[in-house]
C-alpha cells in the first residue's frame, strides 16, 4: 500500500537494505516494512551448503580421470560478500534477481579442477586411482591459498573426494587386467592348496607306514620275548618232569628191592597161596609159555 511492503527473510540470510546507495538497515533474519520504490535489498545466505562436483584431469601417462566429490562451503563475511557480488533480491518475491550462489559454486569448481590437474599431472593412472585422500588435501590447500576467495568472504569447510574413475574403455581394460590377475591368483591358490593336500597326504602315508613299522617291530619283539619265556617254561617243565620220573623210578626201585632178594620159587608159592586164600573156585587156568619153561626148568633141577 502506497509503496510499502512487509518484508521477511530467512533466519540464515544476512539482509542489507540500501537506500540512496548506502546501507540503511542490515542484520540476520531481518524483517519489517520497506518502501519498495527507493529500497534495494541484498540477502546473503550464510548457512553451510554442500555441493557435488565432478571434474576431469589428465595424468602423467595421458589418461583422463573423472574426480567426483563433495565440498562444503559458506559465506563467512556477509557484509563483505554483499559488496563484492550481486546478492540483490526482489522485495516482492524475496528471491535473488541473479544466481550468486551458482557463481560461487562455479568459482569453487574451477579451483577444484585446477587443484586436481596440478595433483594428477605428476601421477600415473595406477597411482592416481588410489590418491583420493591426497586429492582432498590438495584441493583444500589450493582453496586456502586462494586469496581472492577469502577476500570475497567465502570459505570452504571440507572437501571429500568420493571417487576417482578412468574413462569407460580404460576402466574396462583395467577390470579385465584385474580380473586376469585375480583368476591367476585363484589358480595359484588352488594349485598351492592341491600341492599342500598332496604333501599332507604323503606325510600322512609316511606317518602311517612308520606307525605300522613300529607296531610290527613291537609285535615281533613281543613275540620273541614270548618265545623266550615259553622256552624257559618248557625247559623248566622238562626239568620238572625229569625230576619227577627219576623220583618215581627211585621209588619203584625201592619198592621192588625186597622182591629181588626172594627166590622165584618163593614168589610163585606166595602167588599160589594168595590165590588160594581168595576162596574162588578154579574153573580155568591159563599158563603162558614163560611159565611152562620155568616149570620145566624147576622139574629138571629136582630130578637132577
Amino acid at each position: 500500500m502506497f509503496g510499502f511492503r512487509y518484508f521477511k527473510s530467512r533466519p540464515t540470510d544476512y539482509v542489507v537494505l540500501f537506500r540512496g546507495g548506502s546501507p540503511h538497515r542490515q542484520g540476520l533474519g531481518l524483517s519489517g516494512f520497506v518502501f519498495t520504490p527507493t529500497t534495494v535489498a541484498a540477502a546473503v545466505p550464510i548457512d553451510a551448503r554442500d555441493e557435488i562436483f565432478a571434474v576431469e584431469a589428465l595424468t602423467a601417462d595421458y589418461q583422463t580421470l573423472t574426480v567426483q566429490g563433495l565440498l562444503t562451503y559458506r559465506v563467512t563475511d556477509a557484509r563483505l560478500a554483499a559488496t563484492r557480488q550481486d546478492f540483490s533480491i526482489n522485495l516482492i518475491t524475496g528471491k535473488h534477481t541473479g544466481e550468486p550462489m551458482k557463481q560461487i559454486v562455479e568459482r569453487l569448481r574451477a579451483i577444484v579442477q585446477t587443484a586436481c590437474r596440478d595433483a594428477l599431472v605428476r601421477s600415473t593412472l595406477d597411482a592416481a586411482l588410489n590418491k583420493a585422500d591426497e586429492l582432498s588435501a590438495a584441493i583444500i590447500s589450493t582453496i586456502a591459498a586462494d586469496k581472492k576467495l577469502a577476500a570475497d568472504g567465502i570459505a570452504v569447510d571440507r572437501v571429500l573426494v568420493l571417487s576417482v574413475k578412468p574413462a569407460p574403455e580404460i576402466r574396462k581394460a583395467l577390470e579385465a587386467t584385474l580380473r586376469e590377475q585375480l583368476l591367476r591368483q585363484a589358480d595359484a591358490a588352488v594349485f598351492d592348496r592341491r600341492r599342500a593336500a598332496l604333501t599332507d597326504e604323503h606325510d600322512i602315508k609316511l606317518r602311517d607306514e612308520k606307525n605300522k613299522r613300529e607296531i610290527a617291530e613291537k609285535e615281533l619283539a613281543n613275540q620273541q620275548a614270548l618265545e623266550v619265556e615259553r622256552k624257559k617254561l618248557a625247559d623248566a617243565k622238562a626239568i620238572t618232569v625229569k625230576a619227577e620220573a627219576e623220583a618215581d623210578a627211585a621209588a619203584l626201585r625201592e619198592r621192588l628191592k625186597p622182591w629181588s632178594e626172594i627166590s622165584p620159587q618163593t614168589i610163585a608159592a606166595m602167588a599160589v597161596k594168595d590165590w588160594a586164600n581168595r576162596n574162588e573156585g578154579l574153573t580155568s587156568l591159563a599158563v603162558g609159555g614163560d611159565a611152562l619153561d620155568r616149570l620145566a626148568d624147576a622139574m629138571a633141577v629136582k630130578k637132577g
